[in-house]
């Protein structure tokens, strides 16, 4: 028999991971410690807004957090990253772009918010937000007409106003610093790439970070022009580009690089993690519908054998995937440890 439910597991950490990851962006929050990882804000805030929906306060403090930083966001790496979405999730990051546009930021969000109408009206609302028992939240006040239009209902949102701009000197937020110094797009991400890989081909590249292989060609011949970013022939005169790590990670963070070696982010492909861990969240909500203990966990099996490949993507240091192997009686304790490894779940955040 199960002692607790896969799906109350599974949102309980994630919503504790998600709190974490915005504290160290600034997010109203104190994180314990701060993840030895590359930060990834597209793929975050999408994941996110997904999940947030069983956590409104966090949703909200994430649309208060975009009002001060959202300038730092690449919008052709959000649509890239959508384009792969369901319409919901596409609906709700429109829906968010809608409030921004109306915060004065009409410039950089506007074409977004449009995107996600290009299928008409939407005549159908659902509640926005949901507990975590899967009922509905209800609407206290008069609902709010910038989600409404993209079929979601909530109460009226006042910002907080309670987050903070993001600190560059965070390791884990080395895109953000790299944004401020070469601009938002396909260089920042080439070097960022660069940075915490020991060299890459511009389709390698292209494919971690999500951009066409032509934006990244293009950047990285601009680049070598440098002469900081240089290049090497590898195999069957591939050519491959790398850089000194050493003396830009000193130039970075002005500290000698053995110091910086124990601090250095690891690089993850968060795109096809989040991915990965969406289809689980997907998956739960199906298993939950069904009433026996074995059957559930039967499922939960096959379908963390079929995403087991977009967790082997990303590159994360993963604990096995519960297999075949293991017994059904005992799947519940693998599944846990399972999700702890991919979210590190042990160092928690402070709400």
């Amino acid at each position: 028999m199960l002692q607790r439910n896969f799906k109350e597991f599974f949102l309980e950490n994630i919503l504790d991971f998600l709190w974490r990851q915005w504290s160290t962006l600034g997010v109203l929050g104190q994180a314990r410690t701060e993840d030895k990882w590359v930060i990834d804000p597209e793929a975050l805030l999408v994941f996110s807004l997904k999940i947030t929906r069983h956590e409104p306060r966090l949703f909200d403090e994430i649309m208060d957090w975009l009002c001060i930083n959202g300038i730092w966001l690449d919008i052709q790496r959000l649509r890239g990253i959508l384009r792969e979405k369901e319409d919901k999730t596409r609906r709700l990051i429109g829906a968010v772009s809608n409030f921004l546009t109306a915060q004065g930021q009409e410039r950089k969000w506007r074409n977004l918010a449009k995107l996600s109408l290009l299928k008409g009206i939407i005549t159908t609302k659902e509640s926005l937000f949901i507990e975590k028992s899967g009922k509905p939240y209800p609407v206290t006040n008069s609902p709010d007409p910038l989600f409404l239009d993209y079929g979601f209902n909530r109460s009226s949102y006042e910002r907080s106003k309670k987050s903070r701009e993001i600190n560059f000197k965070t390791f884990s937020a080395i895109r953000f610093l790299l944004r401020s110094l070469f601009g938002i797009g396909s260089r920042s991400e080439c070097i960022l790439y660069l940075l915490t890989h020991e060299a890459g081909h511009p389709s390698e590249i292209a494919k971690a970070v999500g951009i066409s292989v032509r934006g990244v060609q293009d950047s990285l011949i601009e680049l070598a022009k440098s002469n900081l970013i240089l290049t090497r022939i590898k195999g069957k005169r591939k050519i491959e580009y790398w850089l000194s790590q050493k003396k830009w990670w000193e130039f970075f963070f002005g500290m000698n690089f053995e110091e910086i070696e124990r601090k250095k982010p690891i690089w993850l492909d968060w795109i096809s993690l989040y991915s990965a861990l969406a289809n689980v969240w997907n998956v739960l909500n199906e298993v939950e519908k069904t009433k026996s203990d074995y059957m559930k966990s039967s499922k939960l099996r096959e379908a963390m054998e079929t995403i087991s490949f977009e967790f082997s993507e990303s590159g994360i240091d993963l604990p096995p995937i519960p297999d075949k192997n293991v017994r059904p009686e005992n799947y519940e304790e693998e599944f846990q440890n399972f999700i702890k490894g991919v979210l590190g779940a042990e160092s928690g955040t402070n709400r």
